[in-house]
């Protein structure tokens, strides 16, 4: 692995971040609706170029509704033995959020993968509560399939739906345990946007200690 200092920070394709969230993420899948992406890179490539992506991010439109156009870093990702601060690199990926005119990022960690967003406290952002649980997807005879995938595969994400069109299969809903809610504006004029929106500065959480 190389030294923090010689590591780069470049946009990148989805298809070249899809790899370390198969392999590396928890949730095993890229997100939808992709608006940009940003990869860590070894140097040394070919004729100057850079090498292996080693750490990424990635912004998505929400699937929930605002009433103001916000962005979701959505996906958070290094290969093991890459010890390139991640707060390092949200700060990289925001400053060129900003060059590319977005204004509001926000983030959510999930509660049932026992996230409460420690990694966004170091890097800064505000905390503005904890959602509720929520229907995220069904399980289809044991195995969770997103809300997202779903859709995308059968039209609908309505347990009730599928098990209509998925028969001989058990289908139950599946609920989240609540996310925690992170922001980061962008630049201080758009602290603005944040109060119409709602977004509080509370306390941190605490991690789950049992």
């Amino acid at each position: 692995m190389t030294e923090n200092s010689e590591a780069i920070l470049t946009g990148a394709d989805p298809a070249e971040v899809w790899p370390l969230v198969r392999d590396h993420h928890y949730s095993g899948r890229m997100p939808g609706s992709i608006q940009r992406c940003y990869a860590l890179r070894e140097p040394g490539g070919l004729f100057g170029d850079t090498g292996e992506v080693i750490a990424a991010i990635v912004f998505s439109s929400p699937p929930t509704r605002w009433s103001e156009p916000v962005l979701e870093l959505s996906r958070l990702v290094r290969v093991p033995g890459c010890d390139f601060p991640l707060t390092k690199l949200i700060s990289g990926a925001c400053k060129y959020l900003k060059i590319n005119g977005y204004d509001l990022a926000v983030s959510f960690a999930d509660w049932t993968q026992n996230h409460h967003g420690g990694i966004y406290q170091a890097a800064s952002w505000n905390f503005t509560g904890k959602r509720d649980r929520a229907n995220d997807g069904v399980l289809v005879d044991g195995v969770f399939i997103p809300g997202r995938s779903c859709n995308a595969k059968w039209g609908t994400r309505s347990p009730e739906k599928l098990k209509s069109r998925l028969t001989g299969h058990s289908v139950e809903a599946h609920y989240d345990e609540g996310k925690f809610l992170y922001w980061r504006a962008l630049s201080k004029a758009e602290k603005k946007k944040a109060d119409r929106l709602g977004l509080e500065c509370l306390p941190y959480p605490k991690p789950r200690t049992a």
